[in-house]
């Protein structure tokens, strides 16, 4: 630092262009400047005035040490920030101020007091540079709030560097475009600018997708006007999944507990009953009815166990045809006098041994009506299974066709499976396989109910089989729906593509 006094500065002005530093020297007022170039040897000078990044590397470059000014037309450009910079100025008249009074100052002696509050300075830089978590420093321009720094946690968490980002509203950048989001960034700015200190979790966008974060911004200054804050954003995103995932765990628990507290006790007080019977009266007869009911439970349990293992993930995946794969589960299924028919192959991408077990739910949904003999009253009960080698007449879909039909055979349900092709609302198109029989179909009212575990309107029924069914589509990332197919009977399609 040069600290000898004097009435009038020794400047310095330092560009990459000769011409334009010679242009902004001729131009002073208050200082005795002269121009000089990059490359030129650089005598000692009081103040060195910089335009340009070349100007601050020649400062850089330097013997010794001078006060440092930035005069550019963006007070937050890379130049004007850069740490090697005291002051900035962005016009004429603005310059020669600084210089006056960068000149008063060191006439009265204060470069000592300076000189700690450079070092408090660097201390300060220091910690935001090194803080383990993305940070931005920031200054309100028109009520946005326009970065002026980041760490490098910022540009490795977010995925943007400095330079894209510095000079730019961090709102256009890391907020998610959606109306919650932005009026919650309205409110924070709008608390901030008021002299608020906020802490709360939120939802950021990064080059990679949204994350979730602890987000704590400090303003410059506590209840009171502010421009200038910093921001630091605590990564709680695995701490999030972590607790979703208990969440959903939690979820399945509970409807665990519900199955069992009530489908198992309703079979198991049936035996109960029907044992008592058979012991009070000594008729036999009862002991089948029991080991009906205790069929019922070992049906259950297995629907239980089976929708236990249908997780989030599948696993190993592989092509495979679907084609193979139903006429397989059609073979692992009672269906009776049912005909399967495969319109065309498809090949997906899915593990082979799940996705039999989706088909083998759906094909038992479709015939174990067939096999009930009359339908109920209504026609219209809705019930799931499950892939269990029993299969129990009231623990269906009911949407097959009754077998009391014509000896012709003309109630004779036919189960189709093929390739699908689905176009979105949005013009995408996609594809994957459908399950379709032409018996009487699903209530329209009841479409979207019957993929929820345990959703019957049959008595005897789990209302478990579809749930498993959605479960495993889901685990591949499929799309499954339940609608009406060309003749009535129910039809279930699933997007794979």
């Amino acid at each position: 630092m040069n600290s000898e006094p004097r009435g009038r500065s020794s400047v310095l002005v330092l560009a990459g262009d000769p011409d334009e530093a010679a242009s902004v020297a001729d131009a002073l007022e208050s200082a005795d400047a002269a121009p000089a170039s990059v490359g030129d040897d650089i005598a000692a000078a009081d103040v060195a005035v910089v335009l340009d990044a070349e100007g601050l590397d020649a400062v850089r470059s330097r013997d010794g040490s001078c006060r440092v000014v930035a005069f550019v037309d963006d007070p937050v450009s890379t130049t004007a920030i850069d740490p090697l910079v005291d002051a900035v100025a962005t016009t004429p008249t603005d310059l020669d101020a600084t210089l006056r009074w960068l000149a008063a100052r060191d006439e009265s002696g204060t470069d000592s007091a300076d000189e700690a509050l450079r070092a408090e300075r660097d201390q300060l830089l220091a910690l935001f540079s090194n803080v383990p978590d993305p940070a931005i420093a920031y200054d309100y321009v028109d009520s946005e709030p326009i970065v002026h720094r980041v760490n490098d946690a910022f540009e490795e968490t977010f995925g943007y560097d400095a330079e894209t980002v510095v000079g730019e509203s961090v709102d256009d950048f890391i907020v998610p475009a959606s109306d919650e989001a932005e009026s919650e960034a309205t409110e924070l700015n709008e608390r901030l600018q008021r002299g608020e200190n906020v802490r709360r979790e939120v939802t950021r966008e990064t080059a990679d997708g949204p994350r979730h974060f602890i987000l704590h911004v400090v303003p410059i200054r506590l209840d009171t006007e502010n421009v200038s804050g910093y921001a630091i954003y605590t990564d709680v995103t695995e701490r999030r999944e972590r607790e979703a995932a208990l969440e959903r765990q939690n979820e399945r628990l509970d409807e665990f507990a519900s199955i069992v507290s009530h489908d198992l006790r309703n079979p198991l007080s049936v035996a109960e009953g029907y044992v008592d019977l058979a012991a009070e009266t000594g008729e036999t007869g009862y002991l089948g009815k029991a080991s009906e009911a205790l069929d019922r439970m070992d049906e259950l349990v297995g629907d239980l166990l089976s929708l236990a293992r249908q997780g989030e993930s599948v696993g190993e995946t592989s092509p495979v045809s679907i084609e193979a794969l139903a006429r397989d589960a059609w073979e692992s299924v009672d269906t009776s006098d049912a005909e399967l028919v495969v319109d065309g192959d498809v090949t997906i991408d899915a593990n082979a041994t799940r996705t039999r077990e989706l088909l083998e739910n759906v094909f038992r949904n479709s015939v174990e009506h067939g096999s009930t003999g009359s339908p109920t009253e209504s026609g219209d009960s809705v019930e799931h299974g499950s892939t269990s080698s029993r299969a129990p007449p009231d623990d269906s879909v009911k949407h097959g066709r009754s077998r009391d039909g014509d000896a012709d055979g003309a109630n004779h349900l036919t189960v189709r499976v093929g390739e699908a092709s689905f176009r979105g609302g949005d013009g995408e198109a996609g594809s994957g396989f459908f399950v379709e029989d032409d018996g009487r179909g699903l209530p329209e009212a009841e479409r979207d109910r019957v993929f929820e575990s345990g959703f019957t309107t049959e008595e005897n029924g789990t209302g478990l089989g579809l749930a498993i069914t959605k479960r495993i589509a889901d685990a591949h990332g499929w799309d499954v729906r339940a609608l009406a197919g060309e003749s009535g009977g129910a039809r279930f399609e699933f997007k794979t593509a």
